[in-house]
């Protein structure tokens, strides 16, 4: 395989989706490698990958990356100033909602009543195609919450090239200029660049296959949800994450997670699925991870464990006032599906996509230089097309 490009993206998630199609818009010859494959709706999450650490970080490896299985949650986040008019533009394109207070189902509006404080989460989600199934995080199967597919197939529609099942091995560098990719089967030239958009686990091992110094200053959103039994109650079949609580430092939100009934049911609980609610507890954990060619070391320190600890014990409360009971309370092991930081050394600044390598941008999560503590989606978009607008002269 040798074939020559105007950009070469690689990526599929937010990042890439986005770049792939503010490029190709503007009449540039584009190829997007993936690594992963398409996934039938709905099927998304078999293409979990799950990597062990002190903290588990969950990421799907497919066409439209974690988009696929995310919550459909499109939260602005202040992290990175400047992007006010990238949001707007972006949630035009998603259709960008807060929830609605008629779709919140019964068990939620309970949770509802427990605090003022509540902060309706906008989504990327067309209700009027969702069918509250509680299947967000599995991929939706209705064809209801954005992923960045939609973003490909307006590429595909501007002459974009798709390339899945195929992983980058290394930059191909001439003259001290990106200029290409290295495949297992040959490779791909990009006359003006070569844009990263893999990931924060995955854009560093590319580049630390290719010599260039990458993978410090991981943080990853460390969560845990915390439930337990309140019988009949249907969280599973409600749309996740109706609404967040954000205190200094972390955030609480409505989480059914399968685990806790794992947990229970070791405990001798008997219950079903229907019978869990939970509260997920996600810190702004600190940027102490590492991404290396053979593994990832990210633990939580003791200022991500005081987080984490009061969380915890708000949700606690609050569970315990919603009628949970008290003995049938469990913990979910810490998880992380939010990896960010770990290329922030490598660009002037999060406000562009400039590397001080002539023709690499770079485009995802790695570059931002801190946690989130709020879903990611619409941040790396924003993000991807100001860098777009950078690439192309427009800002």
């Amino acid at each position: 395989m040798a074939a020559a490009y105007d950009y070469i993206v690689v990526g599929s998630g937010a990042g890439g989706a986005t770049v792939a199609k503010e490029l190709s818009s503007a009449g540039k010859s584009v190829l997007l490698i993936e690594k992963g494959r398409e996934m039938a709706p709905g099927t998304e999450s078999k293409a979990y990958s799950v990597i062990k650490s002190g903290v588990e970080i969950w990421l799907a490896e497919c066409l439209g990356g974690t988009t696929t299985v995310s919550m459909g949650n499109a939260v602005r986040s202040r992290i990175v100033r400047g992007l006010e008019p990238y949001f707007e533009e972006a949630e035009r394109e998603l259709g960008v909602v807060q929830m609605p207070l008629d779709r919140i189902g019964p068990v939620s509006r309970r949770m509802l009543e427990l605090s003022e404080e509540w902060i309706m989460m906008p989504k990327c989600i067309d209700f009027s195609r969702c069918r509250s199934c509680g299947s967000c995080a599995y991929g939706c199967p209705h064809g209801a919450k954005w992923s960045s597919r939609r973003y490909l197939k307006e590429a595909e529609s501007k002459g974009c090239k798709l390339l899945t099942g195929e992983s980058v091995e290394r930059l191909l560098l001439e003259s001290g200029r990106v200029c290409g990719v290295e495949l297992l089967k040959g490779k791909v030239y990009g006359s003006k660049g070569v844009v990263l958009a893999a990931g924060a686990i995955e854009t560093p091992r590319i580049l630390l296959r290719s010599g260039i110094a990458a993978g410090k200053g991981l943080f990853v959103d460390t969560f845990v949800t915390v439930g337990g039994v309140l019988v009949d109650s249907y969280l599973n079949k409600e749309v996740g994450m109706p609404f967040y609580l954000q205190e200094e430092g972390f955030l609480i939100s409505p989480h059914y997670s399968s685990l806790l009934q794992k947990s229970l049911h070791k405990r001798g609980v008997a219950c079903k699925p229907g019978d869990i609610v939970g509260f997920m507890v996600k810190i702004r954990d600190e940027p102490s991870g590492a991404v290396t060619l053979d593994g990832v070391e990210k633990v939580c320190t003791p200022a991500d464990f005081e987080k984490l600890e009061r969380g915890r014990s708000l949700a606690i409360r609050l569970l315990i006032e919603l009628g949970v009971d008290e003995k049938t309370l469990v913990d979910s092991h810490l998880r992380g599906a939010h990896p960010g930081g770990t290329c922030c050394e490598l660009v002037r600044s999060p406000d562009g996509p400039i590397t001080d390598l002539e023709g690499l941008l770079i485009s995802d999560a790695s570059i931002i230089p801190g946690a989130f503590g709020l879903p990611p989606i619409l941040t790396i978009i924003a993000l991807a097309k100001r860098a777009c607008s950078v690439e192309l002269g427009r800002a």
